[in-house]
């Protein structure tokens, strides 16, 4: 076989191949693998870390100290200042899951576990630290009185003044323990109506309590930490459809939420419970989430590109909107004739307190709000909530989910602990859930992409033999195919020649070729 056709046939093949390993097989299978790596069936290692995470997640706690409790009664503008932050490893789990295979979803109940990391918190911040804080459970009780009931909003102060003592202030000087997590006394063993009244009503429901033999105890996540959450979340396992792995179906047993007013879609369920999403995330594709704890989805947005540990990564970034000025959003105003303002989301619909939701400091919020408290500072960079997500396999690498509880503060006439208050949103504390793959967590990921660095290498290292050999193939046929021909010409000499008898015979030295038409041809010696 001639030499332009042997490497014809090898550049064809190598570049063949090329295509085939580069574009045909391995996408695909790569792909596949990633589709049905995704899915939450029993027995899968996506199964496994979904239901028991198995790292802890970071956990801040930042409490708002407040300077000038005094002066607020007197109708001081609020002063505080930020004290955290405390630092939690938070151990997450599902309990209690169940397969439904006909519909491809899986139910289940989340527990959450916090153990306090002193390495982690502020440096030498312990939880014995002394503070002055706003008693969430009497301002709670008054402002939600206020706001559903005001002509009995005497009774509720007669109930403080029972259950909590007679209380001076409705700012209360603890331990960030006591705020935290062992709690502040409720003392339901009273006999008086208001008071009897009040703890009426949390024996109906105390799960937001800490018990105390027949008495109370409330504190901010004390109630939450190590407890199995009741309500139940349904959830798609992605296997019929791997881009509606994690996508919230039911809640508490139900389609849809009943917190909010029929028109409109902040009844509706968007997105995933948070914890997954699927793979081949798209710039221009948000990314939503449900929030139990808040009773709506939240969207997060492409921002930029950005990266986390040497890997090419999306930003998306959050924010609670604008109920005022967002028609999609309306339908989360408190009532249909008032609406907060941008960054701000009222949650008593949901908690059943009288509670603001905003971003850490008033951060991307209606100015006005940190006109009226001293001590905010609000920045992107502490105070944004943002996910990296690696688009390809949708995986979250870095994260921090913030959001701050706010209560309004205003005078209140018929309860003489806050009859000359300022008007104000008052800042009690925020949290940031964080995440950061750790290496051993990112090797499985990197690896991934590093065997897409040797296919691509592969595949053009092959293209480009095969381009190099095809080309020398056909600069070989072209110069075989252009050459001039030469005949070649062998030269013949009279030569002596030896006959048998010893005789000489010696070749003619002229040739006639030239013959009649009819002769035959002749040689004369």
């Amino acid at each position: 076989m001639l030499l332009f056709k042997k490497l014809g046939i090898a550049g064809g093949s190598l570049f063949t191949f090329g295509i085939i390993i580069g574009y045909a097989f391995f996408p695909p299978f790569l792909h596949s693998q990633i589709k049905k790596g995704i899915q939450l069936v029993e027995g899968s290692d996506m199964r496994e870390m979904w239901t028991v995470v198995p790292f802890p997640v970071d956990f801040r706690i930042y409490l708002f100290n407040v300077t000038n409790a005094n002066e607020i009664q007197g109708g001081a503008k609020p002063i505080v200042k930020e004290v955290g932050p405390f630092f939690y490893d938070e151990w997450k789990e599902k309990v209690d899951l169940v397969d439904r295979e006909e519909d491809d979803t899986v139910e289940y109940c989340n527990k959450a576990t916090f153990i306090f990391n002193q390495a982690k918190s502020a440096p030498g911040l312990t939880e014995d630290v002394v503070l002055v804080f706003p008693h969430a459970m009497i301002l709670g009780m008054i402002l939600a009185t206020v706001r559903e009931k005001p002509a009995i909003v005497g009774l509720a102060a007669k109930a403080v003044d029972s259950i909590f003592h007679k209380p001076s202030s409705v700012f209360v000087t603890a331990t960030a323990r006591e705020i935290l997590w062992t709690g502040l006394p409720v003392d339901c063993s009273v006999k008086d109506f208001a008071g009897s009244a009040v703890c009426g009503i949390i024996r109906e429901d105390d799960s937001g309590f800490l018990k105390d033999g027949e008495n109370y105890k409330f504190a901010l996540f004390g109630a939450k930490n190590g407890t199995v959450v009741p309500d139940r979340i349904r959830v798609k396992r992605g296997k019929a459809n791997y881009l509606e792995v994690g996508i919230v179906t039911e809640f508490k047993g139900l389609p849809k939420l009943t917190n909010w007013p029929e028109e409109g879609e902040c009844n509706t369920f968007n997105g995933t419970d948070s914890t997954i999403f699927h793979p081949f995330l798209y710039q221009d594709e948000d990314v939503v989430s449900f929030a139990p704890d808040l009773c709506r989805s939240l969207g997060a947005r492409y921002q930029r590109p950005s990266k986390f540990k040497g890997l090419k990564t999306n930003r998306y970034t959050a924010s609670l909107g604008d109920m005022s000025t967002d028609p999609a959003l309306k339908c989360f105003c408190p009532t249909p004739e008032t609406c907060l303002g941008k960054g701000l989301y009222d949650i008593f619909a949901c908690v059943k307190a009288p509670i603001v939701c905003s971003l850490p400091h008033f951060y991307d919020t209606d100015p006005l709000y940190l006109t009226q408290v001293e001590g905010l500072h609000p920045n992107e960079e502490e105070h944004q909530i943002f996910i990296d997500f690696e688009p390809m396999l949708g995986a979250p690498l870095s994260a921090r989910k913030r959001l701050q509880f706010n209560m309004f503060i205003f005078p209140v006439d018929k309860f003489k602990l806050m009859k000359n208050f300022p008007t104000a949103l008052m800042p009690l504390f925020w949290v940031e859930e964080g995440l950061e793959l750790a290496d051993e967590y990112m090797k499985p990921i990197k690896l991934v992409f590093t065997m897409l660095k040797i296919v691509g290498i592969m595949k053009w290292l092959m293209m480009t033999a095969g381009i190099g050999l095809g080309g020398g193939a056909g600069f070989l046929f072209y110069k075989s195919t252009t050459s001039p021909q030469k005949l070649d010409i062998t030269k013949v000499s009279p030569k002596t020649i030896q006959n048998t008898a010893g005789d000489e015979k010696k070749w003619p030295t002229s040739v006639s070729t030239i013959q009649g038409n009819n002769a035959p041809p002749s040689v004369e010696a």
